[in-house]
């Protein structure tokens, strides 16, 4: 009788586990995908997006649907993600700028509350200030700020983020008193470079993509870019290093895509190759050049180990600066 059982239910699992078993050995996907972003339209992310699109919707053959939540600093995009069935038709948007703000301001998050399908490019971050300023260089600011002149407000993503750990790194080498400068965080990098223009901001941490029209128009100044060397779409902006403050240039941006928990392996490993291809697409090989992003793709379990890395080091600066949760 117990081995009736025993294959009686054997059976029913079977019957219950085949649909996933088939979708997982391929038929993914037969809807479209709804791409969940933490950033306003006109963001770097949101560009990227785009961008991405349309190569995206060739590898699926399905549309790609793209959904800006910026609200709460990324806290409207994981309450809808986290909160999607874990079947890889809701995927989202993710920056290293997320890990940040999970021992800040989403606690009741972390790096185990979604999966890490993949990373696809990198960038470094640059430090801008309206073109009417009087800072040309980062010895500008640490003059202006010794001297007693008037406290520098820096425009961001949220606190905690990679851009303001960025701007804290600085403000230790430069040795600046803490009560000279004040960061204010924005939802999303495109924000605060529209605040830099109104003038609402001294200085704004962002990306080249961000920043590049601007500096072309004459609005905005690049004074400095946390990388090895020049960027081609900024020649005219010095790196940290350069101006001897030896910030860490390996302190990146990475753009990635996360998912609910749960996706099985092969649909978390048939998103990574799709934009793994789309990555390759020409529109996509000619924005990188002109933004001066890099291609860094990283499969699932790669990204995973990475991302447990960078979590690591970030609760380590945000111990060292006093400000991590």
């Amino acid at each position: 009788m117990k081995s009736v059982l025993t294959l009686t239910a054997l059976v029913t699992a079977l019957a219950i586990a085949t649909p996933a078993m088939a979708q997982d050995a391929g038929d993914f996907p037969t809807r479209p995908i709804r791409y969940v972003l933490n950033a306003s339209p006109g963001g770097g992310t949101d560009i990227m997006a785009r961008k991405l699109q349309q190569a995206l919707e060739k590898e699926f053959g399905q549309p790609i649907v793209i959904d800006n939540k910026p609200g709460g600093q990324s806290a409207a995009q994981l309450a809808d993600l986290t909160s999607a069935k874990p079947d890889g038709y809701t995927i989202g948007s993710v920056t290293n700028s997320h890990i940040g703000a999970f021992h800040q301001t989403l606690t009741q998050y972390n790096i185990d509350s979604v999966d890490w399908v993949a990373e696809l490019l990198s960038e470094p971050y640059v430090l801008a200030v309206p073109a009417s300023s009087a800072i040309k260089s980062l010895d500008d600011i640490v003059e202006q700020l010794e001297s007693g002149g008037k406290p520098l407000v820096i425009g961001g993503f949220t606190r905690g983020s990679g851009g303001h750990v960025t701007w804290e790194m600085f403000a230790e080498i430069a040795r600046l008193k803490p009560q000279t400068s004040r960061w204010v965080p924005y939802d999303s990098v495109g924000d605060s470079v529209v605040a830099a223009l109104g003038g609402h901001v001294d200085g704004v941490v962002a990306y080249t993509d961000l920043v590049r029209k601007h500096v072309e128009a004459g609005t905005l100044r690049v004074i400095a870019v946390l990388a090895k060397e020049r960027l081609q779409a900024l020649p005219d902006a010095p790196t940290f290093a350069e101006q001897g403050y030896a910030l860490d240039d390996g302190w990146q941006q990475f753009r990635g895509v996360i998912a609910p928990k749960g996706v099985p392996m092969p649909i978390k490993q048939r998103i990574a190759a799709a934009f793994e291809n789309a990555l390759q697409s020409p529109e996509m090989v000619q924005y990188m050049e002109e933004a001066a992003l890099v291609n860094s793709f990283k499969e699932p379990e790669e990204f995973t180990s990475y991302v447990r890395d960078q979590d690591r080091v970030t609760a380590e600066w945000l111990k060292r600066l006093g400000i991590g949760g």
